[in-house]
């Protein structure tokens, strides 16, 4: 059921309207605050979920991004599920029980690997470290990544599974060291005898 206001609040709100914007947040708090307890959303997080929702729906009509009018409601719901997707993103980055300091943790263990790592990354090219800082650091979808890079969403993907790929075999390859095997037996040499 569309809500009959929309076309009114939603023109009102590219207006600037304060009294709408209060009318919009009145109508839709209830509605999103359901719509994230439905989904199992992070018991914890629904209030901040119903906020964020709440405020980056206003931001996109105040800039006019609502295209038609009388899907207010439909608009409103993309919005919903986008913040509860990056909701999900952000906490599935950490294990349930840690702590900041346990990030930083993570990183101390293995400074080699992290070097590995980085030299590996730097010594691509910059589209395809561009790519990969995109989809894996800033948490881009491939279909946002896509007109940032000029490219359409399949070679965004395509590319990405290459270069993890190309990675993956790197770093799973037998370490290749550049000291010689010793072909006869080390030299013995007799004990150091003083007078």
């Amino acid at each position: 059921m569309t809500w009959p206001r929309s076309i009114t609040v939603a023109e009102g709100i590219q207006l600037g309207s304060p009294a709408l914007e209060h009318e919009f947040a009145e109508h839709f708090l209830p509605r999103l605050k359901s719509f994230f307890r439905a989904r199992q959303a992070l018991p914890d997080s629904i209030e901040e979920l119903t906020q964020e929702t709440i405020v980056a729906a206003l931001l996109a009509l105040r800039a006019g991004r609502l295209r038609e009018l009388g899907s207010l409601e439909a608009f409103v719901l993309s919005i919903a599920r986008h913040q509860l997707a990056e909701a999900f993103r952000q906490h599935a980055k950490l294990p349930a029980n840690a702590s900041p300091n346990d990030q930083i943790a993570l990183h101390s263990l293995a400074p080699e690997l992290i070097l590995t790592v980085r030299n590996e990354f730097y010594g691509l090219d910059l589209p395809n470290q561009r790519l990969l800082w995109l989809i894996l650091v800033e948490g881009l979808r491939p279909a946002e990544v896509a007109p940032l890079l000029g490219l359409t969403e399949d070679a965004v993907r395509q590319r990405k599974s290459r270069l993890l790929r190309a990675l993956a075999e790197k770093f799973s390859a037998p370490a290749v060291t550049n000291r010689p095997t010793p072909t006869t037996p080390p030299l013995k040499l007799p004990p150091v005898t003083t007078p």
